[in-house]
């Protein structure tokens, strides 16, 4: 197997677990906080794919595109802003963020389907491209590693947590 496919096979494990794991949910179980300052299930859902989509299009090209969150204006089918992520958000915002599920669920399929393919095109020196020239450590491959596929991990533990904290198995 060669990198690309295995990395696509990951990011596509991950976006698969968190429809899956998030797919029999009711509004209330996915808006779950068990402390003010804890995130939920929606917001995680929603803050994965736009942190994946933003990393993604930064690294697809040497000199970044635009992710799809701004291309196609999904900022204001969420009523936020071209900026938000997620990232710095306070407790306050975060209880807002309350997005319909086919809406975000549709957001994460059109990210992870934008990742699949283009991942699919990397060459495998594609990886070891320096992001900056005065870090060269910093590659495109440490950068879907780390963020898109460490951090997607990271997140769908926290969503499986909520759910544990609700009554609720991991989906299989």
């Amino acid at each position: 197997m060669d990198t690309s496919r295995f990395i696509q096979m990951a990011v596509n494990e991950i976006n698969r677990s968190f429809v899956i794991e998030t797919a029999d949910l009711t509004p209330e179980q996915m808006l779950f906080r068990p402390t003010p300052e804890a995130n939920h299930i929606a917001f995680l859902l929603w803050h994965f794919a736009r942190v994946q989509d933003n990393v993604w299009h930064s690294v697809s090209t040497p000199a970044g595109t635009e992710p799809l969150w701004t291309q196609e204006e999904w900022y204001t089918k969420f009523g936020l802003t071209e900026k938000d992520s997620g990232t710095g958000f306070t407790p306050d915002e975060v209880e807002t963020l309350a997005p319909d599920y086919e809406l975000v669920t549709s957001y994460v399929e059109q990210v992870a389907a934008a990742v699949w393919e283009g991942i699919g095109k990397f060459k495998e020196e594609d990886y070891d491209r320096p992001l900056n020239p005065d870090n060269p450590r910093q590659t495109v491959g440490r950068q879907i590693q780390s963020i898109i596929v460490g951090h997607g991990y990271f997140h769908l533990g926290e969503v499986r947590f909520l759910k544990g904290l609700q009554g609720f198995p991991f989906a299989l």
